[in-house]
């Protein structure tokens, strides 16, 4: 059953079939009925028969209720005892029983002059107090106020309550000058102006917001002795200010009740002053003064009502303030039971709080105790916890008050629809901005699955009642309602990511209904803005204006939105320069819009066009708001202007814009790509103390970049993002996990690579590929830096099982490669690097594991770059493997080593591969961080081995004559070695004394 339509009323009227035009009830006037009530649901009978031309109410009246004797009075011809016209002749009274009926049939369908007419003509005739309250609301609705105390004065026995009837609608109104005869006509009938009177015409003129007037009213009732004292007078004086927005009022009339030291106070508080006050703290922003007239209440030993729990609900709500436990614990501890005002209320302030997990249980907790304990439960307050779980961050919990509602049986009202699809939007937004993919119905996950079902059955629900609906027979509140709702339908899909479904809906709204409004368009530019499709934004935007609707500040405001996710400023400009012909000053949002789209251009001119818009909304006196100041700072991290940006920051707590958490993100990009590692952690640790927003992105960058500077400040701030709930990159910890290894600090670089977590190692194809353990699956660069560390640290299991998860990610990567028909690795390769290979052979080798060092070594003669750099970088390799090969007796193999160093040294020639040597000293000075190994001349170092493994292996060449000739090769090598030093220290500028002077 759709909004409005409970299911008996569906079952009474199936599909509206047989129902009859309009044009067939004028045609034929004589079995005209009266329309079904049911059909338009919220509507009254007198707004039922407003549907009958007010022309000719009185002749249909006439004659489907009216007796023949009526029939005379209304042509002026006599008819006869049969019903036929002839002469004038008196006829008998109809009994009183057939009168009371034609005067309920009239009042039926609203015929106040019917209504007159039959009761002057029997004085025993009388209303009854329904029948009253609508015809007296059907004459002030068509502006016939004197018409319904005519109905008033006719009515037997003046009494009290046909005038109150009266009374409340002026009341309602806030008609004062019809008041004001009424009570004149009241007192002309014998009751003079008593409390009820003068508190409606304060009621009256609160209605109308004359604040002044109502104060003196007041006062001209307390110089009645009838009101003297009476607390209802001071009620509605505090009542009336509050309508009226006159707080200032309000406690005025406050203290009077009160009174001060000298004077005694002008009447008792009741539970219902109480109430009035903390309606007036709650519209006053002070929560703390509503709670301590709360508080009160029961310090004068009063008892609070529904109406005092829903008021305070209500101020919290309005203030926004409060304390999750207070509210829980007021709720908890009521004097009477839940109704649907304090239900709806106390939805809505928590909404607004706060609320942690368990506090929204408890939430869920006392909503199904409610349940349980009354049945006055309806769509509203459906509808305002709707609102808390989009508010709360949890949308998934949106199903369970969905079949909670269905259960109960709720008639649910477009209103519950439209805070469905809300809830669903923020679940699928939560969903899609953690995503770098699109979002669709396939890529959804399990929780946004289930919302997007829920969101498309109760479209099909409130969509199926709409279809079954005569368009002219529904009220426009009802249209607007459902217009509303499928608004939020779109805006849901937009979110989603269901362009093609969001257009088609679009569509049979304007074939099918409801008809599309400013909002409908503007949902629909916001879409094709996030889609960045201008020209079908152009489109939409020219079919909005030839329907006749005016453009809003919202609908530039999309389209500035659309050009600026494109980059196109020269668009933006021309849609801005445009407000001045739509008659639409440019505000916050336009100028905003237009700064963004200047700033995502990106080209100097844009950027300097960016800071002269911020400065002319100075002039034209338009605030600047936190998202205009985080648009200047891109354009200074653009520009790479710190200075710049702090300057922005200052200036914008000077204008009074609270930072939001994105400034401050932007502001640590800026800092840590210009290098302001100090101001970026001073920002840090502010945000982090406020418990702000930081953004992951931001400190990932400048975990990167302080770790360069201090690894183990990136350590901490690693730590900081984990403790925040964060997952730091795969970049980050790699970064981070290089500099801890390169600085020495092994158990720090290690813990990273064992401690890694799941969350931040690639997922692997099939579980045979995956890393071994919990560790991560890193790249070249950090692996060899730990690798080097490791073997310093002679922790050569360690250093071992890196290099082996090394080199199972590289052949992964070389079989996906291979399936991808490439046949090179990508530049940042997965294998160990020269000198990771080359510490690892010296490590084994030093340690007396012969085999393993010899493995290294094998990899690294594989790789001839390599081995020329370790030469350079690693002459401890050469020295330690011939002395391991030459103690384990494998004398080929320590004469291999020593041929290849020979064979690298002649390749790093200064004559023939001096580009090559510098290359490689670079290479050793960026891993290193120092500077290139050079002579104080400035000569490169030639690489060397030390005399003592020279030594050794010549005495190992000794002893097998078949290599005996290699001595003298060794020799030459020994020779050529201290003929170069000597030639250096020649090269040597000689050291001048100090003792004597030149």
């Amino acid at each position: 059953h759709g909004p409005g339509m409970s299911r008996s009323t569906i079952r009474a009227v199936p599909e509206q079939r047989g129902r009859r035009s309009r044009a067939a009830i004028a045609a034929n006037p004589g079995n005209a009925r009266p329309v079904p009530t049911s059909v338009l649901p919220g509507l009254g009978r007198a707004q039922c028969a407003g549907h009958l031309s007010r022309n000719r109410d009185l002749e249909v009246l006439c004659r489907v209720a009216l007796p023949h004797g009526d029939e005379e009075v209304r042509t002026g011809r006599p008819m006869d005892s049969t019903g036929r016209k002839g002469r004038a002749r008196r006829k008998p009274p109809q009994p009183s029983s057939s009168l009371q009926s034609q005067l309920a049939s009239a009042a039926a369908f609203g015929d106040v002059d019917a209504c007159i007419h039959l009761l002057r003509s029997d004085g025993s005739l009388d209303l009854h107090g329904g029948a009253l309250k609508q015809l007296v609301r059907t004459c002030f609705q068509r502006r016939m106020g004197d018409k319904a105390l005519d109905l008033v004065m006719v009515l037997p026995g003046y009494r009290k309550r046909h005038f109150s009837v009266l009374m409340k609608e002026c009341i309602d109104r806030g008609d004062v000058e019809q008041l004001d005869r009424i009570v004149e006509s009241r007192a002309e009938v014998g009751y003079p102006p008593d409390l009820y009177t003068h508190t409606a015409r304060i009621s009256a003129l609160g209605k109308g917001r004359q604040s002044s007037a109502v104060l003196v009213q007041l006062h001209e009732a307390m110089r009645d002795p009838v009101c003297a004292g009476m607390i209802e007078l001071y009620n509605a004086a505090i009542s009336a200010c509050v309508r009226s927005q006159d707080f200032a009022g309000a406690m005025y009339v406050w203290g009077l009740v009160l009174g001060d030291g000298e004077t005694r106070g002008a009447a008792k508080p009741d539970v219902v002053t109480f109430n009035a006050m903390i309606k007036v703290a709650g519209a006053m922003g002070r929560f703390d003064d509503a709670t301590r007239y709360f508080d009160m209440i029961t310090e004068h030993g009063l008892v609070p009502t529904s109406w005092t729990y829903a008021a305070l609900f209500s101020a919290s709500a309005a203030c926004q303030q409060g304390e999750v436990q207070f509210l829980i614990g007021v709720f908890d501890s009521m004097v009477v039971q839940p109704n649907d005002y304090i239900l709806s209320s106390f939805f809505t302030a928590m909404s607004f709080l706060p609320c942690s997990k368990a506090d929204i249980d408890v939430v869920f907790r006392l909503l199904e105790r409610s349940r349980g304990q009354t049945s006055d439960i309806n769509d509203v307050t459906y509808t305002a916890f709707m609102v808390f779980l989009a508010r709360q961050d949890v949308p998934d919990r949106a199903i369970d008050i969905w079949v909670a509602a269905r259960n109960d049986e709720i008639d649910l009202s477009p209103h519950f629809f439209s805070a469905l699809f809300s809830a669903c939007a923020k679940g699928a937004g939560g969903k899609k901005h953690n995503s770098t993919a699109n979002v669709s119905n396939s890529s959804l996950s399990s929780s946004s699955e289930a919302l997007a079902d829920l969101a498309f059955d109760a479209f099909d629900d409130i969509s199926g009642w709409w279809i079954n609906q005569d368009p002219e027979r529904v009220p426009k509140h009802v249209c607007n309602d459902v217009r509303m709702a499928y608004n939020s339908f779109l805006h849901f899909l937009g979110v989603a990511g269901q362009d093609d479904v969001a257009q088609l809906i679009f569509e049979s709204m304007k074939a099918q209904g409801p008809e599309p409004d400013v909002v409908t368009y503007n949902t629909m530019l916001n879409l094709l803005g996030s889609s960045k499709d201008v020209d079908a934004a152009l489109h939409m935007f020219w079919e909005m204006v030839q329907r006749g609707l005016k453009p809003t500040e919202k609908t530039f405001g999309s389209l500035l939105h659309t050009f600026a996710s494109v980059g196109d400023a020269a668009a933006a400009r021309r849609i801005f320069d445009s407000l001045a012909t739509a008659g639409i000053a440019p505000n916050s949002v336009l100028y905003t819009s237009f700064i963004h789209a200047s700033v995502r251009h990106g080209g100097d001119e844009s950027l300097a066009l960016a800071f002269d818009l911020a400065d002319e909304m100075r002039r034209s006196h338009v605030p600047l708001t936190d998202v205009t100041y985080g648009c200047l700072l891109v354009a200074c991290e653009k520009q790479g202007d710190v200075s710049r940006a702090f300057s922005l920051y200052q200036q914008s707590l000077e204008e009074c814009v609270t930072p939001s958490d994105q400034m401050h993100n932007i502001l640590i990009s800026v800092c840590t790509r210009c290098g302001k590692l100090d101001e970026a952690l001073d920002l840090v640790k502010s945000m982090a103390r406020k418990h702000s927003n930081i953004q992951q992105h931001a400190l990932n960058s400048l975990t990167r970049a302080l770790s360069i500077e201090s690894p183990g400040r990136a350590t901490r701030m690693l730590s900081l993002m984990t403790a925040m709930g964060m997952h730091p990159s795969r970049q980050t910890r790699l970064e981070v996990m290089k500099q801890c290894a390169l600085a020495g600090d092994v158990t720090e670089a290690l813990a990273l690579f064992n401690n890694s977590g799941v969350a931040f190692s690639p997922a692997p194809s099939n579980g045979s590929d995956a890393p071994r353990g919990n560790q991560l699956d890193i790249d070249g660069p950090s692996g060899s830096a730990l690798i080097i560390s490791l073997c310093a640290a002679q922790n050569l299991d360690d250093a071992v099982r890196v290099y082996d998860v090394m080199m199972s990610a590289a052949w992964r990567k070389m079989d996906r490669l291979k399936e991808e028909k490439k046949t090179s690795l990508p530049k940042r390769a997965l294998e160990p690097s020269g000198s990771a290979l080359a510490s690892l052979a010296q490590a084994h080798a030093a340690a007396g594991l012969t085999s393993q060092a010899w493995k290294f070594y094998l990899q690294l003669r594989r790789k001839s770059q390599s081995l020329e750099e370790a030469t350079l970088n690693n002459r401890r390799m050469f020295e330690a493997l011939i002395e391991g090969q030459c103690r384990a007796k494998n004398l080929k193999k320590a004469l291999v080593v020593f041929d290849d160093w020979k064979a690298a040294c002649s390749n790093l020639s200064v004559t023939r591969h001096q580009p090559l040597l510098k290359q490689l000293n670079v290479a050793v000075d960026d891993t290193y961080r120092s500077g290139p190994s050079t002579t104080p001349s400035g000569k490169t170092k030639s690489p060397r081995l030390s005399y003592l493994a020279l030594a050794f292996l010549e005495a190992e060449v000794r002893r097998h004559p078949e290599h005996e000739w290699r001595v003298f090769d060794i020799l030459a090598t020994m020779r050529a070695q201290k003929e170069s030093k000597r030639q250096s220290e020649l090269a040597r500028p000689p050291k001048r004394s100090h003792h004597f002077v030149d």
